[in-house]
């Protein structure tokens, strides 16, 4: 290899370095390679010559596309790792280690790939472990299973099950501990406690009275006629206890009103888990807090809120249907049970009713019931 071979090799080499300096996984392909202005214009053959070299040297790991072939660049520390190497055998096994990356290797795989007895690989493994290149161990879906992995990688979490194993066993208790942490936090957030207190009635505007048809009313309508406030006599008032108990409810939580943008997102629960350092010793990522939050979604205990380019989160109202997901008696955090429009409507409990009419002091149009429930 000449000295201008051998300067355009590394600046080529430097080039990719600095090409895929955010994206430490970029594929290059030729038409890539031209396009970083190293190589002359249409110097084909020089380019390719230029390609065999880095990979022999391991500087350049080629991966087959459907669309061709491309190749990924390899950091000078691994590519000094294959000189370690003393026959073919390790150096095939090593690449297809090298290649399975954070995920492993399995050794049947390796045997089905090269085509290598088991003797033949078994002692190249053993070689390649010795040498501490790498290092066998096992994954959460089959412990049963032999995998392989470089020395300096750590197994990916689908490998070792991520935060929800320890000692490679389902942790469901510590699931179970941050789904309730999660789901309090997203009812906390998107949504409010109510006690039910009612406060001082508004006064309706005063509209012109009803007029009177000229002539005696019968005796059946003014039976029928409704009350004034004046003709309800003082037995008919409730006493102090019932009114107290009118007053009051049991505290409730309901969904905030339609519209709201501030429900809690993905980064949020995400930064709230962090803050309250309930996962100390596991290091909660925010792809882990999403995989809890669509097990939460997945059992309709929440649901996604759309809120212009953001996603949120809020609680589910618990249905009359499912009993069994009520809170235990006594809790002062539930939702109020479902209902119809029919059964919410405020005239069937409204303790003016009777006074109610219209020009009368209490009427539909300045009702402030109608208000809320509408």
């Amino acid at each position: 290899m000449d000295d201008q071979t051998a300067l355009l090799k590394t600046q080529l080499y430097a080039a990719c370095e600095e090409a895929c300096s955010g994206d430490p996984d970029r594929l290059f392909t030729q038409e890539d390679l031209t396009a970083l202005d190293v190589i002359p214009p249409k110097d084909i053959k020089k380019l390719l010559q230029l390609i065999r070299i880095l990979t022999n040297e391991r500087l350049f790991a080629p991966v087959h596309l459907h669309s061709g072939l491309a190749w990924r660049l390899r950091p000078e520390a691994e590519a000094t790792k294959y000189k370690q190497l003393t026959n073919h055998d390790q150096v095939l096994v090593y690449e297809i280690i090298d290649a399975a990356g954070a995920e492993g290797a399995w050794q049947q795989d390796i045997k089905r790939r090269l085509n290598l007895q088991d003797n033949a690989l078994r002692k190249a493994l053993k070689e390649l472990e010795t040498k501490r290149l790498v290092v066998q161990f096992t994954t959460v879906e089959n412990i049963s299973k032999k995998m392989w992995i470089k020395t300096n990688i750590k197994p990916s979490s689908r490998a070792t099950g991520g935060p929800w194993y320890t000692d490679q066993f389902l942790d469901e208790a510590f699931i179970e501990a941050l789904q309730s942490v999660v789901m309090s936090f997203i009812k906390n957030r998107g949504s409010y406690l109510s006690k039910g207190e009612r406060g001082t009635r508004s006064v309706s505007p005063v509209l012109p009275k009803k007029g009177v048809i000229n002539g005696a009313a019968s005796e059946a309508a003014i039976k029928s006629r409704k009350r004034t406030a004046d003709a309800i006599s003082k037995d008919d008032a409730p006493t102090a206890a019932a009114a107290a108990a009118a007053k009051s409810r049991k505290t409730i939580r309901l969904p905030l009103p339609a519209g709201y943008m501030e429900y809690p997102t993905t980064e949020e629960i995400t930064a709230g888990i962090q803050a309250a350092e309930v996962a100390k010793g596991q290091p909660l990522k925010q792809e882990h807090v999403q995989e809890l939050i669509d097990v939460l979604v997945w059992d309709n205990r929440i649901e996604e809120i759309r809120m212009g380019n953001r996603v949120g989160y809020r609680a589910v109202r618990i249905s009359k249907q499912n009993p069994s997901l009520y809170s235990k008696p006594g809790d002062d955090d539930f939702w109020e049970p479902r209902n119809n429009g029919l059964t919410t409507v405020p005239c069937g409990k409204c303790p003016v009713f009777d006074l109610c009419e219209e020009g009368g002091p209490v009427w539909a149009g300045g009702c402030e019931y109608f208000d809320q429930w509408l």
